[in-house]
């Protein structure tokens, strides 16, 4: 399997309790998608796999921000230090379905921006910026600039995944600042 066709979606922290549960840290915006698998498949910093486990119960605390997991494989305090740091990947395609107008943030990087007036080429996506609010799209102009563009409909007039083009519309103001 690719690198690239893995996506984080947590991290071990630590060991909890004596009996081999362990703590992760998600790493995606819907952290009850542990309740439904069966495997975690672990990796190391670099993206070497490390080990597959299955998993015997699954305990999501949102007051904690953490979720917390038991496998018969891991029995034990020690064993479960052993797997700190490690992280916990899915492939591409076991990602949880999004509605029409949500998209993952690499499927937005490198897009190219095109002007809806014009049609001229604006740059391409370089950065998402997360906000309490809309994201922020960060764009890299074709002459080393960058200009942002929040996430709403007065901008983002289209978004093409397959085809990797957004299409915005009323940015002068913004590629101005």
């Amino acid at each position: 399997m690719n690198r690239e066709d893995l996506v984080d979606i947590g991290r071990i922290i630590a060991p909890h309790g004596v009996k081999g549960e362990f703590r992760i840290s998600p790493l995606t915006d819907f952290p009850d998608r542990f309740l439904s698998m069966e495997i975690l498949r672990l990796y190391d910093d670099a993206g070497s796999f490390r080990m597959e486990i299955p998993l015997s119960s699954v305990r999501i605390r949102p007051d904690k921000g953490d979720v917390l997991v038991r496998s018969e494989k891991i029995g034990d305090r020690d064993s479960a230090e052993s797997l700190k740091g490690l992280l916990v990947k899915v492939r591409s395609d076991e990602r949880v379905s999004l509605s029409e107008d949500e998209y993952w943030i690499d499927d937005l990087i490198g897009m190219k921006v095109l002007d809806r007036e014009s049609g001229e080429s604006l740059g391409e996506i370089s950065d998402v910026m997360v906000t309490g609010g809309a994201d922020v799209y960060l764009i890299g102009r074709p002459d080393g600039r960058a200009f942002m563009v929040p996430a709403v409909a007065d901008y983002v007039f289209s978004v093409d995944v397959e085809t990797s083009i957004m299409v915005v519309q009323g940015v002068q103001e913004l590629m101005d600042l």
